[in-house]
């Protein structure tokens, strides 16, 4: 992948991630994340991150939330389902 398609891809999954949607990871052994969107920001380098809270539940968890942060490129690769 060249540098201006790694550019595009940005461009393209920053449409697709709203503030205040949530978004879904089904893992191995039936572990679900989901992730709601607090904001999304660029940084001094003009790289957008995605600030998000999450919750996490499956068959040998006690669910758990906590606050994290993604680039947005990684941010959509993981959380592919919109819920």
């Amino acid at each position: 992948m060249s540098f201006i398609d790694s550019i595009r891809k940005v461009r393209r999954n920053s449409d697709e991630v709203k503030v205040g949607g949530s978004y879904r990871y089904i893992g191995p052994h039936r572990v679900i994340e989901t992730a709601k969107v607090l904001k999304v920001q660029v940084d001094t380098f003009g790289i957008p991150h995605v600030h998000f809270s999450i919750s996490v539940d499956g068959d040998h968890l006690t669910g758990f939330e906590d606050y994290r942060t993604l680039g947005i490129s990684s941010f959509s690769e993981r959380y592919r389902q919109a819920v």
